[in-house]
């Protein structure tokens, strides 16, 4: 089951000057997961590895750690 979002959140407890203390801690929690910035995207099964970066021409250090 996919969360509501925030919207929806809102349109189903009503007036925020009614919420429980409860009710903020899950809508802080559906507006923080729609602004997630994940580095690069996830893998899907079968995609090919990365590919492999090598030194640096210019230092000669490989490169940094993941």
């Amino acid at each position: 089951m996919a969360s509501p979002t925030p919207a929806q959140f809102r349109a189903v407890h009503g007036d925020m000057g009614r919420w429980q203390a409860v009710d903020f801690d899950v809508y802080e929690h559906l507006v923080e997961n729609q602004y997630v910035v994940r580095p690069w995207p996830r893998p899907e099964p079968g995609d090919p590895p990365p590919p492999r970066r090598g030194a640096d021409p210019a230092t000669g250090l490989g490169p940094p750690p993941d």
